[in-house]
Parts: structure tokens; sequence; C-alpha cells
């Protein structure tokens, strides 16, 4: 289930988000913190769609919260008083996060919501992917590390290193970076 985090140290103005998010989406799981602090707790166990930070908060004023939160795939919206909407939205457009005062029109408070929500659904099914390549890239640096040490320490060429380390893996019967980090072991260095 989709759920959405409201951050506000007032409960009339999570009373009030919540509803204006439940009526774009009744599916919506809703949770709610007074504070930063109970807001970090609840990001860190929880994956939202969502986070929608009331400023000021009790405990800080919100925008370390959301460019906190802004790292992750949920989608961003930050409240703020009129006279600093401009500002802040100049300052925090580039981390993603939608910075927006009350005197926003339900349409367009929904339409943000909406569009929030598919973009964190988005980022979700992109993530694994990034995470392969990361892995992928990793891979491929531990391999050319054990070539070099192959270069330098058994006078190889790049291609016999190369060649030396397929040849391995396919006797082995092993991934090329498992031989890679058996060759770096060999001559003590750290992985």
């Amino acid at each position: 289930m989709t759920s959405i985090l409201i951050v506000a140290g007032s409960s009339k103005a999570a009373d009030t988000y919540t509803q204006l998010i439940t009526g774009v989406q009744p599916a919506l799981s809703v949770c709610r913190a007074k504070s930063c602090g109970e807001a970090r707790r609840l990001m860190s166990d929880g994956n939202f769609a969502v986070i929608l930070i009331q400023t000021p908060l009790p405990d800080n004023f919100g925008v370390d919260l959301a460019k906190d939160a802004a790292r992750g795939n949920a989608g961003i919206m930050l409240a703020v008083s009129a006279n600093l909407e401009k500002e802040l939205s100049q300052k925090l457009q580039a981390e993603g996060i939608f910075v927006f005062s009350p005197t926003i029109t339900r349409k367009t408070f929904e339409g943000a919501v909406r569009l929030l929500i598919a973009v964190h659904y988005r980022l979700e099914k992109a993530q694994p992917s990034a995470e392969s390549m990361q892995e992928k890239l990793r891979d491929i640096r531990i391999v050319d590390r054990a070539k070099c040490y192959l270069i330098q320490y058994e006078k190889m060429t790049e291609p016999e290193a190369h060649r030396y380390i397929e040849k391995q893996a396919m006797d082995r019967r092993a991934p090329k970076r498992e031989v890679a980090e058996d060759i770096l072991r060999r001559y003590h260095i750290e992985i």
C-alpha cells in the first residue's frame, strides 16, 4: 500500500493535509509526525511515496529534513509561508523539492500529489537497475585492479592478464570478480 508522511507541528494542519491527500487517492495510508526527529525515525522505518513537511516545525524549520528526504525516492512537498515560497522554491527546486504556500489552489495541490506519486513509482522501478549497474562497475574495478597487479608483479601484458583472469574464471567456473579477489588476496591487497 502506498503511504504518505505528513510532518506538521500543528494537528490542525496535519488534519487538513490528510483530508486533501485522501481526497486525491482514498487508498493512501497516511502517517503523521509532529517533529523532525519523529519524522526521521518514521523515514528510516518506512518507504513513503510522498513526504509533506509543513514548516516551521517545533525542533527545526524543516528545510534540512526535506533535503535529507529528497535523497530517497519519495516525492517531497514543503509547505512554507507565502513570503518564503519564491525564494525557497528557487533554492530547493534543483534538489527535487516542491515548495508551495497555503495560497495554492486545491486543484494544483491535488495535481502535485498525483505527480509526486507517479515519480515515486518511476524511481522505485529504476532503483534495481541502478544498483545492478553499480555492482557491475564494482566488478570491473576489482578485475582491473587485479590485472594491474598481474602486470606489475607477474610481468604480464594487459592482454595476457585479461586472458589469465578469463581462463581462471572458466576453469574454476567462477565469476571473474571472484578470481580477481583471489589475485588481490595473494598480494595482500585489501578489497
